[in-house]
């Protein structure tokens, strides 16, 4: 009977779990002291990179997202209309009343 040389399967998955969306990791093969402290500032590093690819996205969306929706009008805004309205309306009515009294 010969021996076969034994493979070594280094592996580690994170995973979001389904129904609590938390982080699962799953952990083959051997890892010592100095390959736990790379892996760990790898995993920074890369999600480093990916929060910064995300807010990129957001500021390049932001300036498109303002144009796009309307800006609502304060409650000064509209009471400032409303006296304009009113006053114009009574100007009419005064220019209205001196025209049929001059026939």
């Amino acid at each position: 009977m010969e021996r076969g040389e034994m493979k070594w399967i280094d592996q580690i998955v994170i995973k979001r779990d389904e129904v609590s969306k938390k982080p699962v990791v799953e952990v083959n093969g051997l890892w010592n002291g100095a390959d736990r402290i790379r892996i760990n500032n790898l995993l920074r590093k890369a999600m480093r990179k990916a929060k910064n690819e995300i807010v990129k996205q957001h500021r390049q969306a932001e300036p498109i997202v303002e144009e796009a929706v309307e800006v609502k009008p304060t409650k000064a805004d509209i009471m400032a209309k409303a006296r304009a309205a009113k006053k114009i309306k009574k100007e009419l009515e005064e220019a209205k009343k001196d025209v049929r009294g001059q026939k």
